[in-house]
């Protein structure tokens, strides 16, 4: 019988959880609101959501070889165990995850960074399938990193690598809630995009700004010609320019996958950077590097997460 597995995204909104195959199909998915009340609530959650799964296996006949679970936060990847999460989640550190969900399952369980497993997914059916020098970045609320290097995916000394989102394109620019000042964080998620427009427009009489402004907004200001949506496209494509040149110096990579629901609105803001970037840096080391939008799409996580199954067993 041909073996399936679960995979789990747990994001700071929602929890998604599917049935994968070995090919990057899902055969059955569940998606359910992510619990405010702490982390206790969040793990019986999950210990719903996989019976839940389980059960739909059973009827349908299906083998289930293990779990795959992807989550912000540094993930201490040898033990399964989440060090510190994302502030989306209340209570969402030092949570030893593997080892609950093992018990609760009885099947292997493997627990990484979200961003990392996202990286998982384009390497093996997206925009990265068969590159060994990969770069992701994730912009949603905040801005994710995950890094392939000669085909291994790198977590550092323990698992807190890659947090590409809080590299410095600005000395001097904004202060991101990590400490840092100026981190592409500040200029690329969709939290910054709306902040910029916010910004912008409280200097002018054009425009009253919107506090419940979204950067999905602010993209179909751009594409009607709206001057101050325009500038901050234009910082903000900058902003990720810089960033990824500095990678690309730094990594040598082959392929940089932009992710994340910033990028939903289609291959336009990858198209933008990529011409941006080809006018920096080294030019030998730039030029040969795609920039590109993930295939896996709003999926991607939750497909990375299931695939560790076959990864690491």
């Amino acid at each position: 019988m041909k073996e399936h597995s679960i995979g789990i995204d747990i994001g700071g909104t929602k929890i998604a959880a599917a049935v994968i195959s070995e090919e990057g199909s899902i055969l059955h998915r569940r998606v359910c609101p992510t619990p405010t009340a702490g982390q206790e609530f969040v793990i019986e959650k999950l210990k719903e959501l996989i019976d839940d799964l389980l059960f739909w296996c059973q009827q349908a006949s299906i083998s289930v070889k293990g779990i795959g679970v992807g989550t912000a936060g540094q993930i201490d990847f040898a033990t399964g165990r989440v060090l510190t999460g994302t502030t989306n989640i209340k209570d969402w550190n030092d949570i030893p995850l593997r080892s609950v969900l093992t018990k609760h399952s009885l099947l292997p369980v493997w627990v990484d960074n979200d961003v990392n497993v996202l990286t998982i997914a384009e390497q093996k059916f997206g925009s990265a399938v068969g590159e060994k020098n990969v770069i992701c970045l994730s912009l949603g609320t905040g801005v994710g990193g995950g890094l392939i290097v000669d085909g291994q995916l790198v977590r550092g000394m323990f698992g807190a690598a890659a947090e590409l989102g809080h590299i410095s394109v600005n000395m001097n620019g904004p202060q991101c809630n990590c400490g840092f000042k100026g981190c592409l964080e500040t200029y690329a998620s969709g939290t910054a995009i709306a902040r910029m427009m916010n910004e912008r427009l409280n200097k002018t009489d054009e425009v009253q700004a919107d506090s419940a402004l979204t950067s999905r907004q602010v993209f179909d200001l751009y594409h009607q010609q709206h001057s101050t949506a325009i500038e901050v496209v234009n910082e903000m494509t900058e902003a990720l320019a810089f960033a990824i040149v500095s990678l690309i110096h730094t990594f040598n990579p082959s392929v940089v996958v932009l992710g994340g629901g910033v990028m939903d609105s289609g291959t336009w803001i990858a198209e933008l950077v990529n011409g941006k970037v080809k006018k920096l840096g080294i030019s030998s080391m730039v030029q040969p590097v795609r920039i590109t939008r993930t295939k896996t799409g709003v999926d991607a996580s939750v497909i990375g997460a299931a695939y560790q199954c076959w990864l690491y067993q």
